[in-house]
C-alpha cells in the first residue's frame, strides 16, 4: 500500500497546499506528518498535514484528529 503525506494549507491566510511524501507504510506516513513543521512558525498561518492513503483515496490519519 501507498499513502500520500499532504499539507493542507488556508486560503484566507496564504498558505499553500502540497505533497510532502509519499510512503509504503501508514506509520512512516504519521512520523513524516508529525515532525513537519508548524504552519504557523513556516509561513505565518494556519495549516495541517493529513494522510492519504493512495489506494482507496480517502484520508486515514488527520493532524487535527489523529486516525480516523
Amino acid at each position: 500500500m501507498k499513502y500520500l503525506v499532504f499539507q493542507i494549507g488556508c486560503i484566507e491566510c496564504g498558505v499553500p497546499s502540497y505533497p510532502i511524501q509519499t510512503t509504503y507504510t501508514l506509520e512512516e506516513a504519521k512520523r513524516i506528518a508529525e515532525n513537519h513543521p508548524s504552519t504557523w512558525d513556516t509561513e505565518g498561518g494556519e495549516g495541517y498535514t493529513i494522510v492519504i492513503d493512495l489506494e482507496t483515496c480517502t484520508t486515514v490519519w488527520d493532524g487535527n484528529q489523529g486516525e480516523l
